[in-house]
């Protein structure tokens, strides 16, 4: 619980840090490593993490409001229901992040690596994701992307395969029990 608002960490190894409800508020973090890092429900709100590191890190709750996250390296973040409001995340690594309930308006995801990121019940209204691959994402479908800018020629449901064999091999099961 720290409060470390407007501190110019630019360029720390901070990795495997405990920074749970810390006040990083406008902080430059710029290229920090928090690789592992533990920061839950810490306020990142209009903090510059440009080019930061933060694989692996445990951010479920926490502020990104308004922060740049571009070019981060955020692979396996746990950002379980952080706020995103109005974050840059231009060019950032998600891979295998798991951004499940996180509340992302007006947010800029173009040209982030999404491959196996977790987007259950997630708020993307009015975010923009041209240029991202949506398709290599999981749990779309619940998102919600009310006037978001979308990958070129992507449609956000399930995929139609998969929804006509499950219904086929459920209705194979309720015939035999007649």
């Amino acid at each position: 619980m720290l409060d470390l608002s407007g501190a110019d960490l630019a360029g720390l190894n901070l990795s495997g840090a405990w920074l749970r409800d810390t006040d990083l508020t406008g902080a430059n973090l710029q290229g920090c490593k928090l690789v592992g890092a533990s920061m839950p429900g810490a306020n990142f709100s209009r903090a510059n993490l440009r080019r930061a590191d933060l694989h692996g890190a445990i951010a479920a709750g926490a502020v990104f409001r308004q922060a740049d996250l571009s070019d981060a390296n955020l692979r396996s973040i746990d950002c379980y229901g952080a706020n995103l409001e109005a974050a840059s995340l231009t060019g950032a690594d998600l891979f295998q992040a798991d951004l499940s309930l996180v509340q992302a308006p007006q947010s800029d995801w173009r040209g982030s690596r999404l491959s196996r990121a977790i987007f259950f019940n997630a708020n993307l209204t009015g975010a923009d994701l041209r240029e991202t691959n949506l398709v290599e994402a999981q749990n779309v479908s619940g998102a919600k992307f009310e006037q978001a800018h979308l990958p070129s020629g992507y449609q956000p449901v399930n995929n139609p395969r998969r929804a006509r064999f499950a219904r086929g091999f459920f209705d194979r099961f309720s015939r035999k029990d007649k």
